[in-house]
């Protein structure tokens, strides 16, 4: 009785500990989004050809006194912010705590298929000048739309958008030199995979009919293992899921899903983090069982974090793309992680061959 209270009590504790590390990687990452939290927005759903289009802003009482102004773009099917289409009027006196109505007659443009309201601030009233700057959420344009005096406002997600000064310096660290991620990584992490998925081989050897069932199981572990490190290796230099990622971006847009992909992403990475900690909860149960394929084990952690560390990779989400531009002598942290599981995994798979062989490692 008491050795069932107290597994209960453990597998209670490892839920509790997955769900935390989950909870814990959400909250991480919602704080790494770049959110604007001077200001609120309120828009309509959709803007119409030839209607108002009324955007709504309230700034936070921490805003100090300045001059605001808000300016309508439009952009094309790939989303991209770059035609002007219309001014709400000259820039207003702002202060925190102030609400202010920004009306404008949304014009006829060809290949207009998004649009989207510009407000800054700016102690002249000018973009040159602007401190801050704040694009809002993409409305769909429709066209030939009922006519309608007081569309519904809804409030509206808003991102960050350079100001003219971010720009400049921006463009300005572009023409200095380029740390980008070396090309030397993908050819290295290539080669490991590749040796480990011939020793996974050679250790899982032939069939034989008098093999034991529990080394045949085995056996099929390791080929699976093979198997996976040669798709790897292929996807390594393929450039393969670089073009899925590109796909898969192109579908969201297509279907006007894109700007909710970033809780889907939250909750693939969280996943993710959860997974890694029950894999290594899993692997120190298997330290206590007599006679575990500890060996086995090491090749299946380092696999788990080259596929982790590469499938994050592949996510175009903020906290991610700003640790992948972080270069140290031409090495990302992702690839040094993705590098590091896969070297986990090679030599794990050497002391298996070499056990199996006869020769004990060390």
């Amino acid at each position: 009785m008491e050795g069932k209270l107290t597994r209960t009590i453990r597998r209670a504790g490892s839920a509790a500990a997955l769900v935390l590390v989950f909870a814990a990687t959400w909250t991480l990452l919602d704080r790494t989004e770049h959110r604007p939290g001077w200001l609120t927005v309120e828009a309509p759903a959709a803007a119409v050809v030839g209607q108002p289009l009324e955007i709504r802003v309230k700034l936070d009482k921490t805003v100090e006194a300045t001059l605001i102004s808000c300016t309508l773009h439009r952009a094309g099917t790939d989303r991209k912010i770059r035609g002007y289409l219309a001014s709400s009027g000259p820039a207003r006196k702002a202060g925190g705590g102030e609400t202010y109505a920004f009306v404008f007659e949304v014009p006829e443009r060809e290949g207009m298929a998004f649009a989207s309201a510009i407000i800054f601030l700016s102690p002249t009233g000018e973009w040159p000048d602007g401190t801050r700057a704040v694009s809002t959420k993409l409305m769909p344009v429709k066209r030939n739309g009922p006519a309608t005096e007081n569309p519904g406002l809804k409030k509206t997600r808003v991102y960050h958008f350079s100001t003219a000064a971010e720009s400049a310096a921006s463009k300005a660290a572009e023409r200095g030199p380029r740390r980008g991620p070396s090309p030397w990584a993908h050819p290295v992490i290539f080669v490991i995979l590749l040796s480990s998925a011939a020793l996974c081989r050679a250790k899982a050897g032939r069939k034989s009919p008098d093999t034991p069932p529990e080394e045949m199981k085995e056996r099929s572990i390791w080929l699976a293992f093979a198997a996976v490190f040669v798709l790897g290796a292929f996807l390594e230099l393929s450039g393969v899921v670089g073009h899925l990622a590109a796909w898969g971006r192109r579908l969201a847009e297509a279907g006007n899903v894109y700007d909710l992909r970033k809780p889907l992403q939250k909750a693939i990475m969280a996943a993710v983090a959860a997974s890694a900690l029950g894999l290594f909860l899993l692997f120190l149960r298997a330290l206590k069982k007599p006679g575990s394929h500890l060996l086995l084990w090491w090749v299946g952690i380092g696999l788990a974090a080259y596929l982790s560390a590469s499938f994050i990779s592949v996510l175009s989400f903020h906290a991610v793309d700003v640790v992948r531009g972080m270069t140290w002598h031409g090495l990302s942290p992702v690839d040094a992680v993705r590098g590091a599981g896969a070297l986990v995994a090679l030599l794990a798979s050497v002391f298996a061959l070499r056990r199996k062989n006869g020769t004990q490692p060390g």
